[in-house]
């Protein structure tokens, strides 16, 4: 094999036959600007810490959520039954699915 050029990858797989001295002096151009990118993204990592720094200072602490205050007294009737025997708005539990009720039902479904 032949030691007087070797292939340089260039990136998006394309590679480029090159001597020695040109592929030394591509590596250290590549390098630099590497080196460059390097330090221009260190410095806008450190502007985000900054920033995130800066509005966690000023944000107030989060509050624990308090729940709803509690009824002196829940409701035992519902206020708007319906056939099911079962709403959203109160906490008395479903009536249960009698026969004159399920006929009631069917009567209202069809």
């Amino acid at each position: 094999p032949d030691t007087r050029r070797v292939f340089v990858a260039l990136g998006f797989g394309f590679f480029a036959e090159l001597t020695v001295p040109e592929a030394l002096r591509h590596l250290e151009r590549r390098s630099s600007l590497l080196q460059r990118l390097s330090e221009s993204l260190t410095r806008d990592g450190a502007k985000i810490r900054a920033h995130i720094r800066l509005v966690l200072e000023v944000t107030p602490p989060p509050r624990l959520a308090t729940p709803p205050p509690l009824l002196a007294t829940p409701p035992t009737l519902c206020p708007s039954p319906r056939a099911c025997g079962s709403c959203r708005g109160c906490r008395s539990p479903p009536r249960p699915l009698t026969p004159e009720r399920f006929r009631h039902l069917r009567v209202n479904l069809e």
